[in-house]
């Protein structure tokens, strides 16, 4: 029974991300966190995101800046090293907060109003930074979104060049738990398995509907239920914490 609830979280979580291009990452995340130990449920929601991610840059293939991408992943594998050989360090407890929090920051509606096209070298410095704090909190979206929403590209461009940056970024991920916090993938094999099925087929059944779907009310019920999750996860951390 709760390999099929997984199933059906992570599919929806996956099409809400590939429909909306919203909140996804994060609500699988969250709904890993209902299942498995943060010292799990990070590295597994790596598998989810490099999945989706990798099709989704795919389709959009000739859009990708390859640029503004390169310069992005140049720090990605050193900082998640750097993270993945602390991540052991810290209480998962601390972690479920951590996340819980993130999930709440995340549904703000921060919004830049500049104009200003960022540089190269301001990628090369986030995708440092968003490959250090992913190791400990999963999903860095709302951090990376406004610097991608502000390059000079169509929305399939910016859409398929954020999915390229991110899949990059799940896979230094997933060989920094491999090799620097000794996660051994092969236990988790038959986990990642559905997770990535679960992930394709969200990304496959939001194709067809991509256009038939009100954004707004979507995300309003996203919004619903990202917030009661976390509100579960913070609980959970902080009655940990206490005990």
């Amino acid at each position: 029974m709760e390999s099929i609830l997984l199933f059906i979280l992570v599919t929806l979580g996956s099409f809400i991300s590939s429909l909306t291009g919203l909140a996804g990452g994060t609500l699988i995340l969250a709904g890993l966190l209902l299942f498995f130990s943060p010292s799990i449920a990070l590295p597994l929601h790596s598998f989810t995101q490099l999945s989706s991610n990798a099709l989704r840059s795919g389709l959009f293939f000739k859009h990708v800046d390859w640029k503004t991408v390169f310069f992005y992943f140049l720090l990605m594998i050193p900082a998640t090293w750097l993270g993945a050989t602390l991540f052991h360090l810290i209480n998962p407890s601390w972690l479920k907060i951590l996340v819980g929090l993130l999930i709440l920051i995340s549904l703000v509606p921060w919004k830049i109003k500049t104009q200003t096209i960022p540089s190269s070298w301001i990628f090369f410095c986030l995708g440092g930074i968003s490959g250090f704090l992913s190791v400990f909190v999963g999903a860095v979206g709302p951090l990376v979104t406004p610097f991608f929403n502000r390059l000079n590209l169509s929305r399939q461009g910016m859409l398929s060049t954020k999915s390229a940056g991110q899949a990059l970024l799940q896979l230094s991920k997933i060989f920094a738990f491999w090799g620097a916090a000794d996660v051994n993938f092969d236990l988790l094999k038959e986990n990642i398995l559905l997770l990535v099925l679960a992930t394709l087929l969200g990304v496959a059944l939001s194709i067809p509907i991509s256009r038939k779907i009100s954004d707004q009310r979507f995300n309003l019920m996203v919004n619903t239920l990202l917030v009661m999750i976390s509100l579960k996860v913070l609980a959970e951390g902080i009655l940990e914490l206490l005990k």
